[in-house]
């Protein structure tokens, strides 16, 4: 597309010369036209560069505070992380500080059971219902 602009203005350029007068007015006035262009185009620019820094800048804020916030959730890990270091030390040292105080404990002798005496046959036998 740039190609053939530039042509199209090399060609304007060429029946300038050609046209004589006629070309030097024709090519003053697309002269004229071409800056209105340029000016809007440059406006058009501006302003798109405009709201793309704004989108950049906004998105940019968001990243830092996403950022920040992830730094201060890592710094509160951290301290969490070490206060629990510090409990299971301090855990440690009492646990090992109350083992010599207790005395083993010794296991208490079993004793085994008697045996139970077995019935007799005769006991087990039902008694005689008396003699009416």
């Amino acid at each position: 597309m740039y190609d053939k602009i530039w042509l199209a203005g090399l060609g304007a350029y060429a029946r300038y010369e050609k046209l004589g007068k006629e070309g030097h007015k024709l090519f003053d006035e697309l002269v004229s036209d071409g800056e209105e262009v340029k000016d809007r185009a440059a406006d058009q620019v501006e302003d798109i560069k405009e709201k793309a820094q704004s989108k950049i800048d906004e998105v940019v804020g968001k990243l830092k505070d996403f950022v920040g916030s992830q730094k201060e959730e890592s710094k509160d890990v951290e301290d969490l992380c070490s206060q629990i270091e510090e409990l299971t030390k301090a855990v440690k040292e009492l646990s090992a500080a109350e083992k010599p105080a207790r005395a083993p404990r010794k296991k208490p002798a079993v004793k085994p059971a008697a045996k139970k005496a077995e019935p007799t046959k005769e006991a087990a036998k039902p008694a005689e219902k008396p003699a009416a």
